[in-house]
């Protein structure tokens, strides 16, 4: 075994890394399929209000960064996945709605999301469970404070 794989197997970041890249790869090509992205398929998941979302609700929902939520909002209104109406109570708010195709594609984004973590969990006990939520959130908080860190 090479120095860096040896290296790299004993960090968690790299274990992180390699694992979401492997999901991604996952969604990616099950998306593919219905000429869309994993970007896209998130998106669509956190448009589920009937009476629409504030544009401002949907990239905190899925930790995206403005920009991208921008591109891939006007690729899904482009192709008819969605559609944005001004708030009627509010005019600098903007809705997005889902079209009929919309949320069909929400549907098969969201079989697929539970799927693929019921295949993850199912050989997965309880303590396994507790014990990586309770790394994942170690994670969160130690990113949290590298962050803050980083801005001094």
């Amino acid at each position: 075994m090479d120095l860096f794989q040896e290296a790299a197997d004993k960090m968690v970041l790299y274990h992180l890394r390699t694992s979401w890249l492997n999901i991604a790869k996952v969604f990616n090509d099950k998306a593919h399929q219905y000429n869309g992205t994993i970007s896209m398929a998130f998106v669509l998941m956190a448009i589920y209000e009937e009476e629409g979302v504030p544009v401002t609700k949907i990239a905190p929902r899925i930790g995206m960064e403005p920009n991208s939520l921008s591109r891939t909002l006007n690729t899904l209104e482009e192709t008819g996945y969605l559609a944005r109406k001004q708030d009627e109570n509010d005019q600098r708010k903007v809705l997005v709605f889902l079209t009929a195709e919309g949320k069909k594609l929400r549907k098969i984004a969201l079989k697929t999301v539970f799927d693929l973590e019921k295949k993850i969990t199912e050989k997965l006990t309880p303590k396994q469970l507790k014990a990586f939520s309770e790394v994942i959130e170690q994670v969160t908080i130690s990113l949290d404070d590298f962050g803050k860190e980083l801005e001094k």
